[in-house]
């Protein structure tokens, strides 16, 4: 298993390597936080159940609809954008970005981190 500070540290790299990131979170399936980087006001508690959530449910859709594996599920709102991806077995990316923030550098920085992860743990 990943050490908090290896998790911390692939955390800041999406920050510093994505523009428009308002908090990054690595979350395990079971909903509780195992790393974040929130902006003021969100509740770490109630985005790690969300995000476990969102991901158990994608998952059950796409098996519903046989349309393969879950690669990320994105929920965009007219204020922002939230990305929850895989990252192993156990751990899921959940990134929170900008409405204007650009979306392609996003899914290629979470890839990086999720591969990052799945090699380590």
């Amino acid at each position: 298993m990943m050490s908090d500070e290896q998790l911390l540290f692939l955390l800041q790299n999406i920050v510093d390597n994505i523009d428009g990131v308002r908090s990054a979170a690595i979350v395990s399936t079971e909903g509780l936080i195992a790393q974040a980087i929130l902006e003021d006001g969100i509740s770490e508690i109630k985005l790690a159940a969300m995000t476990a959530t969102i991901l158990s449910v994608s998952e059950k859709v796409l098996l519903e609809l046989k349309s393969g594996i879950l690669d990320l599920c994105i929920l965009q709102g007219n204020e922002g954008n939230f990305i929850v991806m895989e990252a192993g077995k156990e751990l899921i990316l959940a990134v929170c970005l900008d409405v204007d923030a650009r979306m392609d550098t996003c899914f290629i920085e979470m890839r990086k981190v999720s591969e990052d992860i799945k090699s380590i743990s």
